[in-house]
């Protein structure tokens, strides 16, 4: 995915909003008009912001990612 992201308080919002709809209703379930209704942004931030439905679900993927891999380490390490 070639550009990063600018993580402006919207773009947060957005992955926020995205997170709790993806894991509540399921990434297929859920639209990008319910993701930016969620986040109180347009949906013309979420694109500028993330430039797609796909690339907003791999952020999505990374950050669950991370905060399984901080949670676990530890553990794993003990």
């Amino acid at each position: 995915m070639g550009t990063d992201i600018e993580w402006t308080p919207g773009a947060r919002a957005v992955l926020a909003a995205a997170s709790e709809l993806f894991y509540d209703q399921g990434i297929h379930a859920v639209g990008v008009d319910a993701i930016a209704a969620r986040a109180g942004v347009t949906k013309k931030t979420l694109y500028d912001r993330f430039g797609s439905k796909e690339r907003l679900v791999v952020e999505y993927l990374a950050q669950r990612d991370q905060r399984w891999r901080a949670f676990l380490t530890p553990r794993l390490a003990g």
